[in-house]
């Protein structure tokens, strides 16, 4: 996230590897990640706005592709009102976590790059939230994007988050990030968390750069061991095109309809709502 909070302490281990993909990997495929995220049963304000808006049209009755589904927190509000749903992750114990909570549920260990599985046009909506998308190279974020676009029907939907770019987040030695406890363990595990930060951050300064409308930036929301995409909505609006998805509707982290043109430094992240092919309108 963009936004200095105190979180647990996920694992501590100061060896690093120098992919991003194998910093993503390794992070996001931990068994203490995955009972973190095990913990998550809200929907966000924009979410809901999303389903308020175009719910009955995009969701209720229809295919759905959930990706990056975690530990099953987009489970519990699309699947009841899908037709069929099937949600992916390529971590397998988010996988395993979230067949704990939902033994009924159709899910699979997947890849968003890779979606060989499945069919061209095979869903009517694929959704993609909690910026998992971001968490890719720039080029895995386009292989995503380019692999649900196929597996969309024309006119199906796709609905995802993605940093804002606009937004600035604070730096691993921002004093927000160091949480605050008068019990001597839990001060020491919140100080080996901010000191971890510090040491990622250093160690994997390298893959952060700033690009045409996009940068791949260090933030606190996974310690800062990897960079992860952030992008202005104009660039993700001029990604999307080239790819033949067009904006419908965008949303802030407040759940307010916005526009590209209106600047917000304001958001951590936004709620894109796109379409493939057919339609006319321009967020």
């Amino acid at each position: 996230m963009a936004v200095c909070k105190g979180a647990r302490i996920l694992h501590i281990n100061f060896a690093m590897p120098s992919d991003l993909d194998t910093l993503n990997q390794r992070f996001y495929l931990s068994r203490s990640v995955a009972d973190w995220y095990a913990t998550k049963a809200f929907i966000f304000p924009e979410e809901q706005a999303f389903l308020a808006l175009h719910g009955v049209e995009a969701v209720d009755g229809k295919n759905v592709l959930d990706i990056g589904i975690g530990a099953g927190r987009t489970t519990r509000f699309l699947q009841p009102r899908a037709a069929r749903y099937i949600g992916v992750d390529y971590s397998p114990n988010m996988i395993a976590a979230a067949a704990s909570h939902h033994p009924e549920a159709t899910l699979h260990v997947r890849d968003a790059r890779d979606l060989s599985a499945y069919k061209d046009g095979e869903f009517d909506t694929v959704m993609f939230s909690f910026n998992g998308i971001d968490c890719l190279s720039y080029e895995g974020r386009l292989a995503a994007m380019k692999e649900i676009q196929r597996v969309l029907k024309p006119g199906g939907w796709f609905i995802f988050s993605s940093h804002n770019r606009d937004q600035k987040t604070p730096g691993p030695f921002a004093v927000c990030n160091l949480s605050f406890s008068k019990h001597p363990l839990r001060m020491l595990a919140h100080l080996l968390r901010y000191l971890k930060g510090i040491v990622n951050r250093w160690k994997t300064k390298s893959l952060a750069y700033a690009g045409q409308g996009h940068e791949m930036r260090h933030d606190s929301s996974n310690i800062f061991a990897a960079p992860i995409c952030y992008i202005t909505k104009a660039a993700q609006r001029d990604q999307l095109a080239v790819l033949g998805l067009e904006m419908i509707s965008i949303f802030d982290r407040a759940g307010k309809a916005t526009s590209v043109a209106e600047f917000d430094q304001t958001s951590s992240w936004i709620l894109y709502v796109c379409r493939k092919g057919g339609v006319t309108e321009r967020a």
